[in-house]
């Protein structure tokens, strides 16, 4: 039997502040695009006062030119300083993909605020490949379904940029993912793959093993 795991169900639009060495900037123009997360990891068993219930967080991260959680600060707390810091260490291994500024990634600090929820985990043996275009990920796809080895695609189609698992990454559980790419994941068999899946701004190949 799986146990409850608490996950961050986003609920309100984040606001985001350019941050370039020791100064942050707000009111950005159209030139920047604001990150997006593209994935969580879940969060630890909530503390014994709020077992059972949802709750709220506020937190500013800071992501980084890469998309990885350089830095979290809870300005919403839980209540219990413990469980506090260990769901800092979860939101720190989150993925985001990079705010932009003339197209070049940049480093960018979101406020944001949450709602704490519990689902029960899925687990599947997954592999994964991650392309920065829609025509790079469905070359990789053409080649798939010409019988090629995911893992020899993954390895030559996956973007570098990205910090993301490239090939095989073992049991994975699905909640981790968009809504939209859970629904796939869901009716994918045993041995198959998905066609390009929009992920944030890239595109995404799982396989199912």
């Amino acid at each position: 039997m799986f146990a409850f795991k608490p996950h961050l169900l986003l609920l309100l639009g984040s606001v985001a502040v350019l941050a370039t060495g020791c100064a942050s900037f707000s009111g950005f123009d159209s030139r920047i695009v604001p990150p997006t997360l593209i994935e969580k990891a879940p969060l630890p068993q909530p503390p014994v006062t709020l077992a059972g219930r949802d709750f709220y967080l506020r937190m500013e991260i800071l992501v980084g030119k890469d998309g990885s959680v350089r830095h979290v600060t809870l300005t919403k707390s839980s209540g219990d300083p413990a469980w506090d810091a260990a769901a800092v260490e979860r939101i720190m291994e989150w993925k985001f993909s990079p705010a932009l500024m003339d197209d070049k990634p940049i480093q960018m600090r979101i406020i944001q605020t949450a709602r704490v929820v519990t689902s029960t985990p899925i687990m599947m043996d997954l592999s994964e490949l991650v392309c920065m275009s829609f025509a790079r990920a469905d070359s990789a796809y053409s080649f798939l379904k010409e019988g090629a080895s995911f893992d020899s695609i993954a390895s030559v189609y996956s973007c570098k940029e990205v910090s993301m698992p490239v090939g095989h990454m073992g049991e994975i559980d699905i909640n981790r993912y968009p809504d939209d790419v859970q629904a796939e994941l869901h009716s994918l068999k045993r041995g198959s793959f998905t066609r390009p899946l929009p992920l944030g701004p890239y595109f995404a190949i799982f396989m199912k093993h």
